[in-house]
């Protein structure tokens, strides 16, 4: 009994080192609910999965179990699983823009895990190298957002293709172009510096063949 009592002990503890699953954190990612505990760990309180690990690095307000996650726009943008889709494209909030209590944002059926590398949105594809692309192309929001002077854009191509990258003003007039070319399929990113504009709003305005997105930046001095 003393010996059955001692394994039971030390197996808590080993469990308890490779870290609990909180469950107050499953509300506090959008859509949370769809993988539970497995957003974060390996299973039920295992090993830390990728996005996890990113949360344990600096995005919890303690770190210890008291600690709760810090949703937004600087976690969304991250692609913690490197399987070319952030962690907002995936849980439905690619801006960041949720609250914990708010109602679950995007399509719940649609939701990926950002922790697995190979749980990814539906609209992707696998290439001759073994990555994984989207069906068509895709504009990430900026990081950080808003910024000063200088923030990233990452897009990713599903093909070899004519791309431009073009930052407007509110007005809609052409205020800098940080692509105009043929760029490889796969990843790409792309440092704006604004050290030369005015502070405001800015729209990243992406096009390609058929294809046109938009993401909106706060520039603030």
């Amino acid at each position: 009994m003393l010996k059955r009592l001692f394994l039971m002990g030390l197996s808590l503890s080993l469990f308890s080192m490779n870290g609990i699953a909180r469950d107050k954190r499953v509300n506090q990612i959008p859509n949370g609910s769809k993988f539970t505990c497995g957003n974060c760990h390996n299973g039920m309180g295992g090993p830390r999965n990728a996005f996890g690990l990113t949360i344990q690095s600096g995005y919890l307000t303690e770190v210890n179990a008291n600690g709760n996650v810090i949703w937004g726009a600087a976690l969304a943008a991250l692609d913690s699983d490197g399987d070319t889709f952030s962690n907002g494209v995936e849980l439905q909030d690619p801006s960041g823009a949720w609250t914990t209590g708010s109602p679950a944002p995007g399509v719940f059926a649609s939701v990926t895990n950002p922790g697995t590398s190979t749980s990814k949105p539906p609209s992707a594809v696998e290439d001759r190298d073994g990555a994984w692309l989207p069906l068509r192309p895709v504009l990430h929001p900026n990081f950080p957002n808003p910024f000063n002077p200088s923030t990233q854009i990452r897009f990713v191509l599903p093909k070899d293709q004519h791309v431009t990258l073009k930052i407007h003003d509110v007005r809609g007039r052409e205020a800098i172009v940080l692509v105009d070319g043929k760029r490889t399929a796969g990843e790409h990113v792309v440092l704006l510096d604004a050290s030369n504009l005015a502070s405001g709003v800015y729209f990243a305005v992406m096009q390609t063949d058929g294809f046109r997105a938009v993401q909106r930046m706060l520039l603030v001095k």
